[in-house]
């Protein structure tokens, strides 16, 4: 049975939702976590790092959004510090230089609203991230294990592959931001009827590459796995050059509902 995006949302949202940390500790062997901008600190939203999967070295950015109410205060619930952005291409510029393809685990709400990381320039380090994805010789493949929304998603999902849980969701605003902004009253009407953002609506338009199903949840991980493993297999067929040529034509193919 097709679900409601108000079913969608309270599955995404709860406190038992698969994490980024659940994926990186089961399917990558050997991680090793990078700490640091360099520059003002750590952000724990974001777990980067090093690691083997399918004893292939890759590098891993996996965003945490926590489990309880002690976890999402530590965590800002999933909403990454410019620390986390700059941390995020710390690793990521050195997965190119080391010829190592780029994993992205995402689950978050948007960027850090906070003033500290606006002080330090948020947006900047969003848009440096963004473009480095972009043009990277190795391959990068996102997959979304929850919600993404604004540009503080769309960094780490600048990539060749988009991959997303049946259940997840991807666009430039929450669906309470979208309704809000539309300033919708129709109770039969959600959010996803005026944006596309269920992985469904966004495969259809040829932004997501991979729908992984979410049932059984016993074997989801097998599933992940799988999906991943056939997304790295498919890039490595390619270039450098081929690499940002793919990339840029996903995007600039995808077409409207």
């Amino acid at each position: 049975m097709t679900k409601t995006l108000e079913e969608k949302i309270k599955l995404i949202r709860s406190p038992n939702r698969l994490t980024a940390r659940q994926v990186i500790r089961q399917l990558i062997s050997d991680f090793f976590e990078v700490h640091g901008d360099r520059l003002l600190g750590d952000d724990p939203a974001l777990t980067a790092g090093i690691g083997l999967f399918h004893k292939q070295p890759v590098t891993v950015l996996g965003i945490n959004r926590g489990s309880n109410i002690q976890q999402r205060r530590e965590l800002n619930g999933g909403a990454v510090r410019v620390t986390g952005y700059r941390k995020a291409l710390r690793v990521v510029e050195a997965a190119e230089k080391f010829k190592r393809p780029v994993i992205s685990l995402i689950n978050m709400p948007g960027a850090d609203a906070s003033a500290f990381s606006e002080e330090h320039g948020q947006s900047e380090a969003i848009a440096d991230l963004i473009l480095k994805m972009g043009h990277l010789s190795v391959p990068n493949v996102a997959l979304f294990l929850g919600e993404g929304h604004s540009g503080g998603a769309l960094a780490f999902s600048n990539v060749n592959q988009i991959l997303m849980l049946e259940n997840a969701l991807f666009s430039v605003a929450s669906p309470e931001a979208v309704q809000a902004i539309l300033k919708n009253r129709n109770k039969t009407q959600d959010a996803s009827e005026f944006m596309p953002m269920t992985a469904q609506q966004l495969k259809e338009i040829g932004l997501v590459d991979q729908i992984v199903v979410e049932s059984p949840s016993n074997t989801l991980m097998d599933r992940i796995d799988k999906a991943i493993v056939n997304s790295l297999n498919e890039l490595e067929k390619l270039n450098g050059l081929q690499l940002k040529t793919q990339r840029f034509k996903k995007f600039e193919n995808i077409t409207q509902i």
